[in-house]
């Protein structure tokens, strides 16, 4: 059985849509988290953020035809196996850099949870004095 072709495509996109929600509830203070865990979770984001940034600049190694030889089923696959990376519309490397996008977007959201998680505690401490 083939796997879907658009399977890590999706996933990133659903990546995306599950980090627009968190900016979204953190923003609206609908979200908080503790500064030890949303710390966790930075380190997690910026470790992630590095490997794809790596991916990224190691990219142009991706769109390069694989030497596979001169037979004629060879030169079908070289062209096909060097657009893999760079397709506009599947291609691992717009993905990348859509993951890239929303990592960014997902650490500014964990910064405004632990600001309200912050907020929150300091409004109910005040509550106790």
């Amino acid at each position: 059985m083939l796997a879907d072709p658009g399977g890590a495509g999706d996933a990133i996109a659903s990546m995306g849509s599950s980090i627009d929600a968190i900016f979204t509830a953190a923003n609206s203070g609908g979200f908080g988290i503790s500064e030890n865990g949303g710390q966790e979770l930075l380190n997690a984001i910026d470790d992630l953020k590095t490997a794809v940034e790596t991916a990224l600049r190691d990219s142009s190694e991706l769109q390069k035809q694989p030497a596979l030889g001169s037979t004629p089923a060879a030169n079908t696959y070289k062209p096909f196996l060097a657009t893999i990376a760079s397709d506009p519309v599947q291609g691992a490397i717009p993905a990348l850099r859509k993951l890239q996008t929303d990592l960014v977007n997902a650490h500014a959201a964990i910064n405004k949870a632990m600001q309200n998680y912050q907020e929150t505690e300091q409004a109910n401490t005040g509550i106790w004095t």
